[in-house]
């Protein structure tokens, strides 16, 4: 029974990538064998925390070292041997990342460990099966951890922005969704040109959909099963509603910055369920709103295209 139940979670943790499952206190972090892959456990963490700027970005290139990328990382490891890897011991004595910038999590330095005694392949791994169902804060907490929290900490808020809590992920998470989108309005992240994988996109998007403030009612609810998904290869969304009485109700789209983009319709509805869907194929990647109206009520619901 205990090896069924190993095996289990052996299973669930190789899915998610091990990115940030222990604390800075960590002393033995528990990293499945043969589980670490370059772009998705790797890269993230180093480039992060070690390749911001003054650092080993491409322009600042300290000691010769640009660890962006997979060529300029495997400069300072030898394939298989962590312990004569130059990478590997700044970060096992903690003299990189140098102050103001925070250490590595001991979970975080057993990555790379194991990654470079594996053999330090240049792996890239995408979710086939990716969840966006059950999605909820601790899923999404590792995604942000290892690709942001490196320039965003309590010792060194790159743009004052300081995600070292689940509170302030919480409550900057739909500037967070707006980065990784790389939406028009806001500054691509994570930095140095990388992106998350497509299965880390759609996680913090329904994430964020599910939990954002954002999503406002003023006066009376005036929709029952409020709700927008995207369809056909984003050209189009879908609204559901259910009304409990008959009423005029106007429906808007508008931006997050709360600018009006565009009506979507206004029309007198009987009491019962409707689906409505509207053009979305000449907007931007992004995070909007679709505001219905009825009277001096109001209910918002944002979503992401």
């Amino acid at each position: 029974m205990k090896k069924v139940i190993l095996f289990g979670m052996l299973a669930v943790i190789s899915l998610f990538g091990l990115q940030s499952f222990g604390s800075i206190g960590d002393s033995n972090p528990t990293i499945q064998v043969d589980s670490v892959c370059f772009s998705r456990d790797v890269l993230p963490i180093l480039n992060s925390n070690c390749a911001m700027s003054f650092c080993h970005d491409a322009i600042s290139h300290k000691g010769n070292y640009i660890l962006t990328s997979y060529s300029g990382i495997s400069k300072g490891v030898k394939a298989g041997n962590s312990t004569n890897s130059s990478i590997y011991k700044q970060i096992l004595n903690d003299k990189m990342p140098e102050s103001p910038f925070a250490k590595l999590t001991a979970t975080q330095k057993t990555v790379i460990k194991n990654w470079i005694d594996q053999g330090a392949k240049n792996s890239t791994c995408e979710v086939t099966d990716c969840d966006t169902t059950n999605v909820t804060f601790s899923t999404i907490k590792p995604i942000i951890t290892n690709n942001c929290l490196g320039c965003h900490n309590a010792e060194n808020a790159s743009a004052k922005i300081d995600l070292s809590t689940d509170k302030q992920i919480d409550e900057l998470k739909e500037i967070i969704l707006c980065t990784i989108l790389h939406a028009s309005y806001c500054k691509p992240m994570p930095y140095n040109g990388l992106s998350l994988s497509n299965c880390e996109q759609k996680m913090i998007k329904c994430w964020v959909t599910l939990s954002s403030t954002g999503n406002i009612q003023q006066g009376e609810q005036i929709a029952n099963n409020f709700n927008i998904r995207s369809s056909n290869g984003s050209e189009s969304a879908t609204i559901n509603f259910q009304l409990d009485k008959r009423q005029i109700v106007a429906m808007s789209l508008y931006s997050y910055q709360g600018r009006k983009i565009r009506d979507i319709s206004k029309e007198e509805y009987s009491e019962g369920s409707y689906e409505l869907t509207f053009p979305t194929n000449n907007l931007s990647v992004g995070v909007y709103f679709v505001r219905i109206q009825a009277g001096t009520s109001i209910q918002s619901l944002m979503f992401t295209h």
